[in-house]
Parts: C-alpha cells; structure tokens; sequence
C-alpha cells in the first residue's frame, strides 16, 4: 500500500489543550474544542471562568517573522486601548509555540477572547462606532511598516490573476473577466480621484 504525503491535518483538540495548559501553567480545568479550520485552525480552551483561543497557524502559511509582526500589532493596538483580542506570552515570555504536525512545523499562538457576538443587522450607531474604531486602527497604524506582503493595488489586481494563471487558463470566461477587472478598477480609481 502507498503512504501519502500530508499536506494539512487537524492537530488533536485534546493533545493541544493538554500542549497549551502546560506551556502557560494555566491553574484552571481547561477544555479544548475545535471551533473552526480553513486558512488557520481556531480552538476555543474553556474554563470555569475563562475562555481562550488557540490558533494553530497552517503549514507554510506564515513566516514565524509574520506571525510576530501580527503579534506586535496587536498588541500596539491593546496599548493604544482598543479593544482587541490580543497574544498572550508562555511562562518563559515567548508568544509562538511551534509544534510538529504530520505536514511539517506549525506555529501556534494563544489568545485572549473578545467577548461580543455577531449582528445580523447593525444601526446607525452601530456603523458609527465600527467606523470610528477602524480610523483609531488606521491612524495608530498608517506608518507602521511591517514584514508582509503589502497588499496594494498591484498585488491585488495583477499578481493574484498571474498567481491563478498557473491553475487556469485564460481561456477560461472567469479569467477573461479577471484579466480586464485591473482596467476596470483603474479607471474607477481614476474618476474618483478628481
């Protein structure tokens, strides 16, 4: 019988509460729960009285640099009083566990939980509020340089349809229709710019 290689696999929600309550010496009866996998996999550590979140971030996904510069920010953002769900350090002060998945090394970072739920329908007030709380972000971050990709207008338009390109022809209707999106989106930037 052949073995496959693997590509992704989801680490054990009981191997990494056991991992995580170890690593932060957490005094409370913790139970670890799978709440979510796609990009990064989210798991929910619940006490009697606290409630954390685990993220076991994909194979090759992100650097370890990358991850530490989302740390840095979040917490640059818990500094400046917003209300952000934030790192939390092991007992020897480090942010990022890296564990050994069947795919290769994975990193995993433990949260604090950000109480609220979701709105299906928002006010008025509502909106305010969220918009006022993205231009604090935006103004304690708009000359914040950090080591990642920086999503601008070329990467968004031109990179990703070359990225696609290698899966897809350009025969394709839905690649025709990406291949002019740029334009499309140029001109519209254009008039809004006068």
């Amino acid at each position: 019988m052949t073995t496959f290689p693997i590509i992704a696999s989801t680490v054990s929600q009981t191997e990494l509460g056991k991992f995580i309550t170890e690593k932060y010496q957490l005094k409370d009866c913790f139970d670890c729960k799978l709440f979510r996998t796609g990009v990064n996999h989210t798991y929910f550590l619940l006490g009697t009285y606290t409630k954390y979140v685990v993220r076991v971030y994909c194979y090759n996904w992100r650097t370890k640099v990358e991850i530490q510069q989302e740390l840095e920010l979040l917490n640059l953002l818990k500094s400046n009083n917003l209300s952000v769900s934030y790192p939390i350090p092991d007992k020897k002060g480090n942010l990022i566990q890296e564990i050994n998945a069947p795919e290769g090394l994975r990193y995993v970072v433990l949260f604090t939980f950000a109480e609220g739920e979701k709105m299906r329908f928002m006010t008025n007030e509502t909106c305010f509020v969220i918009g006022s709380i993205m231009a604090k972000i935006h103004n304690i971050t708009a000359s914040k340089k950090i080591d990642r990709v920086n999503y601008n207008s070329d990467v968004l338009l031109n990179k990703a349809y070359e990225h696609l390109n290698l899966f897809f022809s350009d025969d394709l209707s839905e690649m025709k229709y990406l291949k002019k999106s740029p334009l499309k989106c140029l001109k519209i930037l254009k008039i809004a710019t006068y």
